[in-house]
């Protein structure tokens, strides 16, 4: 099996190494050069506390940042009491407080409130250890029918340590609420953390809407990704890896050609991040072509980059 699988990375490097003799691109009819799109690195960690390196450009104005929840059903009843209690986190976040339902807000604005002053302790104490964080993380909580946290899910993390994001969501595992009607609820909590200097400035380009569109739709191949680690796993194989895959998209936005390159670490990882991302699809690029460039490290190690 093992050769199989070299065999498959062979060829993928074939295709991305192709010596420069490529012959010239067809002249792109609309008169604009390719839509590009460069996305941060993704660390995909086997705990769950994935994050983008460096957050997306803001894009268009009022676009989204937060991807698609996907949906929860939640459980037929709820869960026995575990036999003891949670461990503590790494930051040590203060006990959740139960919260009640108001008629003057919404159970997500007291969400917010309940977990503002935490999350507050979680990021302080993670600069101890990074110090140069100014980033942002969607904290979703899936309520079950007793109003108890069955899940903590982070979504669209960006220049947040690991440290940081698995202290929030250990605060935010911690929270009660009244059963809710029903039978089940689920809550986003958006945090943006900036430094006393306020917003960073940037430069915006004429492709900050498409790149920031990108970075949702790379998000979007977390499980698959998770899938290829915990294969990797399984078969007891290496569990790090980084690479360089650029996208190479049709008129559609889907994925017509994988470059990888370069790239470190285990390939049959490599491998099946590839296979993951050829199945995504992004907008449409301008000009009927376009680019994305990705790159995924698989469980990095502290201090590594």
């Amino acid at each position: 099996m093992r050769s199989s699988v070299v065999a498959t990375w062979l060829a993928l490097g074939s295709v991305a190494c192709g010596g420069g003799e490529a012959s010239a691109p067809a002249a792109d009819p609309s008169g604009r050069r390719p839509a590009t799109a460069e996305v941060a690195e993704l660390e995909i960690r086997a705990g769950g506390a994935d994050r983008f390196v460096r957050c997306a450009p803001p894009g268009a104005l009022g676009q989204h940042w937060i991807p698609p929840i996907p949906a929860w059903t939640p459980p037929s009843a709820p869960a026995a009491p575990a036999p003891a209690a949670d461990p503590p986190p790494s930051l040590d976040p203060t006990e959740g407080r139960p919260v009640a339902r108001t008629r003057e807000r919404t159970l997500g604005e007291q969400a917010i409130e309940a977990t503002h002053r935490d999350f507050r302790s979680c990021f302080r104490k993670s600069l101890l250890r990074d110090p140069a964080q100014d980033g942002r993380v969607a904290i979703v909580l899936r309520v079950d029918g007793s109003g108890k946290v069955a899940a903590v899910e982070s979504y669209a993390a960006c220049e947040l340590s690991a440290e940081a994001l698995g202290c929030m969501k250990q605060v935010a595992s911690r929270l009660r609420f009244d059963p809710p009607a029903s039978g089940g609820e689920t809550l986003t909590i958006p945090v943006s953390f900036t430094s006393r200097d306020g917003v960073r400035k940037t430069v915006a380009t004429d492709d900050d809407a498409f790149a920031a569109a990108a970075y949702l739709v790379v998000e979007s191949a977390r499980p698959a990704l998770h899938a290829c680690e915990e294969a990797a796993r399984r078969e007891h194989t290496g569990l790090e890896a980084w690479g360089t895959f650029t996208l190479s998209l049709a008129g559609d936005g889907r994925v017509a050609h994988v470059h990888v390159d370069p790239f470190r670490g285990e390939q049959r990882l490599l491998v099946c991040a590839a296979s993951a991302l050829e199945h995504l699809a992004f907008a449409p690029p301008v000009g009927g072509k376009g680019t994305v460039i990705a790159r995924i490290n698989f469980n990095p190690r502290q201090g590594s980059r």
